[in-house]
C-alpha cells in the first residue's frame, strides 16, 4: 500500500473502531439495565443472560456502523485539515484523489461488510434472541415447524397447517386442520379457504369436514361454519420472527410466493429493501462526511466534527424511518419510501460533490 493511502486510513480506522466500541458498550448497558430484572424474575441463567447480550452485538454493529463511518470520515480529513497536512499535499502536487480515494474504498468497503454482517451473522443469531427473550421470558410457544412457504402448528393432538396467517386481521388462509387420536390415527379433517377470529371465535370460509369412522368417511361440506379450535390468535403469534431469520434470498422466494397466491406481501418487501438501503447508507454517509471535512475550515475543532456527524446521521435516520413507516402502511411504495434517505442524501452527495470538483 502506498504511503498516503495508508497514512489516511491510519487516522480513519482507529476512530471507526473506537465510535463503534462505544457505540455498542453503550448500548449493551442501557439494554443490560432494562432487560436484566425480568431475566432474574424468571431464573434466567448467568450463562444464558451472557449469551443473550453476546449474540445481540452482531445486531448492534450494524446500527452502528453508518454513524461510526460519517464519524470517523469527518474526523480523519478534519485532523489532517487542521494540522495543514492536506494544504501540504496539495502544495506538493499530489492529487487530492490520493487521500480521497482511500477513504471511498473503505466506506464501500464497510457497506459490503454491513450487508454480509447482517445477512450472517445477525439473521442466524435472531432465533437464538427470540427464544431466549419472547420464549423463555414472554412465555410464547415456538411453533413445531415452518418454511418460507407454509406454517405448521401442533397442539396436543391437534395439526394446523396454513397456508398464508394475517397476524393483523387475525386471518388464517388456505387451511388443514389434522385432528389425531391418541394412537396418531387421523380422527377427522377440517379443509377451508380461510378461518377467521371473531367474538364467537373461529369462523370457517368454504369448506370441507371429512371424518373417519373405521372403513366408513363423512363428508360435510359447508360455506360458513363456527368451529370450536383449542387454539387463539396468541399461539401463531409466535412465529412473527421467522421472516427476520430469513436470509435475503429466502425472504425474496417468500414475499414472491405471497404475491403469486394474491395476498399482500408489503411487510416482506419493506423488509428486503431495507437489508439493501441500509448498508448502501454506510457509503452515502462516508462520502458525505469526506465533503463535510473537505469544507471544514483550517480551524474546523473535532468537536464540530463530531455535532455535524451526528446532527446528519440522526436526519438521515429520520427520514429513512419515516419514509420505512409509509411503505408499510401503504402510502408509499415499498421502494420509494425505505430508500428516500438514500436517494435525498446521495443526492446532495452528487450536488455537492461536483460543486467540489467544479472549482
Amino acid at each position: 500500500m502506498k504511503i498516503i493511502p495508508k497514512y489516511v486510513l491510519k487516522h480513519f480506522l482507529p476512530v471507526f473502531v473506537l465510535a463503534n466500541v462505544g457505540f455498542v458498550g453503550i448500548y449493551l448497558v442501557v439494554d443490560f439495565f432494562e432487560r436484566v430484572d425480568r431475566m432474574l424474575q424468571h431464573h434466567l441463567g448467568l450463562r444464558d443472560i451472557y449469551l443473550y447480550f453476546l449474540c445481540k452485538i452482531p445486531l448492534i454493529l450494524t446500527q452502528g456502523i453508518p454513524l461510526s463511518a460519517i464519524l470517523a470520515a469527518i474526523i480523519a480529513l478534519g485532523v489532517m485539515k487542521r494540522n495543514r497536512e492536506l494544504i501540504a499535499m496539495e502544495t506538493a502536487g499530489i492529487n487530492p484523489a490520493s487521500y480521497v480515494a482511500p477513504l471511498v474504498l473503505a466506506g464501500l468497503f464497510l457497506a459490503i461488510f454491513h450487508f454480509c454482517l447482517a445477512e450472517y451473522a445477525v439473521r442466524p443469531l435472531n432465533q437464538r434472541l427470540y427464544d431466549t427473550w419472547q420464549v423463555k421470558i414472554e412465555g410464547k410457544k415456538p411453533p413445531v415447524w415452518m418454511n418460507p412457504e407454509n406454517l405448521w402448528y401442533r397442539d396436543q393432538d391437534t395439526i394446523y397447517q396454513i397456508g398464508l396467517y394475517d397476524r393483523q386481521l387475525k386471518v388464517m388462509h388456505l387451511v388443514s386442520i389434522f385432528f389425531m387420536k391418541s394412537d396418531f390415527r387421523l380422527e377427522r379433517r377440517i379443509d377451508a379457504r380461510s378461518i377467521a377470529w371473531t367474538p364467537r371465535g373461529w369462523v370457517a370460509k368454504d369448506g370441507l369436514i371429512v371424518s373417519y369412522d373405521g372403513k366408513k368417511t363423512d363428508q360435510q361440506w359447508f360455506t360458513r361454519k363456527v368451529l370450536q379450535l383449542p387454539v387463539t390468535p396468541a399461539d401463531f403469534n409466535s412465529g412473527e420472527v421467522l421472516p427476520h431469520t430469513l436470509g435475503w434470498l429466502d425472504l425474496y422466494r417468500y414475499a414472491k410466493n405471497i404475491e403469486r397466491e394474491g395476498f399482500s406481501a408489503t411487510p416482506y418487501e419493506v423488509d428486503l429493501q431495507m437489508r439493501l438501503a441500509s448498508p448502501l447508507a454506510t457509503f452515502i454517509l462516508t462520502l458525505l462526511g469526506i465533503l463535510v471535512a473537505l469544507k471544514q475550515g483550517l480551524h474546523g475543532g473535532i468537536a464540530a466534527g463530531v455535532g455535524i456527524s451526528l446532527v446528519v446521521a440522526f436526519a438521515f435516520l429520520a427520514i429513512s424511518s419515516i419514509g420505512s413507516s409509509l411503505a408499510s402502511a401503504g402510502t408509499l411504495p415499498p421502494f420509494l419510501g425505505v430508500w428516500a434517505g438514500n436517494i435525498l442524501f446521495g443526492a446532495a452527495v452528487v450536488y455537492f460533490w461536483l460543486k467540489e470538483t467544479s472549482r
